[in-house]
């Protein structure tokens, strides 16, 4: 008898006696769909996910049972009733959800297929809009919205992290103020030099940027904030597009940079007296005395892939 009861005393559930702030932590590791099954775990945990802080939404998590011949004309069939599943979901378990803060949102609609969620932009803005009014503190977003998100997300005063990726377009955008904003991420976009002056000065903490697969627009970067700078696969349309001329980043730490011809000028000046790493590559010939120059005081450099004339320098 003792023994048994010293068994069934092993096998309680231990969790479901945590209070609700971690096992939503526990949650935070949880698919949205994962989090919302929980509800079938025990009476504990049937309205846990309603008031969950953090959802991740991916449409590569949704399967769809049809199957179709590629030769056929319903190719896209199975694809488009995937979309169908991601979008009924994530509107569902919105409208399910408590009142309660959503500190963080990620939405991802980056299917391998050509097919885009763009064809739901209006109800996607309309999620958009909803963790705006829910004390929004990270956002991930990547899919086509049809050029532009809402105006709200550049006036969100609780946003910390931002990462914004797909093809989604700025010029709508007129005035920015996000006081709180320390990360940012922006990819598959297209920067001009307005949008990038009324970045810097309406995001006074922002500390982390990042650009992946950017057209460049812009000649200039002016920040008293930024302490880490990563430019990936930022490239210009052709030789006639303005070339990088200045990077002014005072408190810069780190600067990495992947560079596409005719990006950097030969006279770029670089203000960044107290940078200590910095990374370089480029794969194609290019004069780089302009931007070592500027790198000269860095403590680590890493020169990866770069052509003969940018060797002359280095000896």
């Amino acid at each position: 008898m003792e023994r048994a009861g010293k068994s069934r005393k092993d096998e309680r559930d231990m969790i479901s006696s945590l209070p609700d702030c971690l096992i939503h932590l526990i949650m935070s590791f949880l698919t949205a769909q994962e989090a919302v099954q929980t509800c079938v775990l025990s009476k504990r945990w049937q309205y846990l996910w309603t008031t969950l802080p953090f959802l991740d939404f991916d449409v590569r998590n949704f399967k769809c049972d049809i199957e179709s011949d590629d030769n056929e004309w319903d190719f896209d069939v199975p694809r488009i009733k995937k979309f169908e599943k991601f979008r009924d979901f994530v509107s569902t378990t919105l409208l399910l959800r408590e009142a309660s803060d959503l500190h963080k949102l990620r939405l991802s609609c980056l299917d391998d297929g050509r097919y885009s969620l763009h064809q739901y932009h209006i109800i996607a803005k309309s999620w958009i809009l909803y963790a705006l009014k829910h004390n929004l503190q990270v956002f991930k977003i990547g899919f086509d919205l049809e050029g532009s998100l809402p105006r709200g997300v550049f006036n969100c005063a609780s946003l910390v992290d931002a990462s914004l990726s797909s093809f989604i377009s700025f010029d709508h955008i007129k005035v920015i103020d996000l006081p709180c904003l320390r990360r940012l991420f922006l990819g598959g976009t297209k920067l001009n030099q307005e949008f990038v002056d009324k970045l810097f000065s309406g995001c006074p903490m922002l500390e982390f940027l990042q650009l992946e697969d950017c057209c460049k627009g812009f000649s200039a970067i002016n920040s008293q904030s930024l302490k880490y700078l990563k430019m990936q696969c930022v490239c210009v349309r052709d030789e006639t597009e303005k070339k990088m001329e200045l990077i002014n980043a005072p408190n810069l730490l780190s600067f990495c940079y992947d560079m596409c011809p005719f990006v950097i000028g030969d006279k770029i000046l670089l203000k960044m007296p107290l940078l200590t790493s910095a990374c370089i590559f480029s794969d194609m010939p290019y004069n780089g005395k302009g931007i070592l120059i500027g790198l000269s005081n860095v403590q680590d450099l890493e020169l990866t892939g770069l052509g003969i004339k940018v060797h002359t320098y280095v000896r």
